[in-house]
């Protein structure tokens, strides 16, 4: 009975602590969102060294920042909505090359269901100063 009583707690420390991440508020606009993580969508680019990415964070069905070596963040948008992105927390890529580029897939692993995520466009997201910055 106390083992269910504690996961029940941690469950509920969990999704308290998603619904305390306003850049997935999606009422809110993309560039406001990514404002609160410190950046504001660059230009658009071709591709990502796939063996560099050491991070990610959900934004929304059709998002999602990678991190890439030290200081280096990318904008993802898939062509399709991504919903396993959403709850799951395991990401791989599908690729030809040694690159991330358009029309490769993320994929997204959630209860063992993977699903194949294409990207559609990625831009380089660059850090807003600390005076242009959202408080979150």
């Amino acid at each position: 009975m106390n083992r269910l009583k504690i996961l029940g707690l941690s469950a509920l420390l969990l999704l308290a602590a998603c619904a305390q991440q306003p850049y997935r508020d999606e009422s809110l606009p993309l560039d406001e969102r990514l404002a609160l993580l410190g950046f504001r969508q660059g230009e658009a680019t071709d591709s990502i060294l796939a063996f560099n990415v050491s991070g990610w964070q959900h934004l929304d069905s059709r998002h999602i920042t990678l991190e890439s070596g030290i200081g280096r963040n990318f904008l993802i948008v898939f062509s399709n909505p991504c919903y396993n992105l959403e709850s799951g927390n395991r990401i791989g890529y599908s690729t030809t090359g040694g690159s991330l580029t358009r029309l490769d897939r993320i994929v997204a692993v959630d209860n063992g269901m993977p699903q194949s995520c294409l990207i559609g466009d990625i831009y380089r997201l660059e850090k807003l100063p600390k005076a242009e910055r959202k408080e979150s």
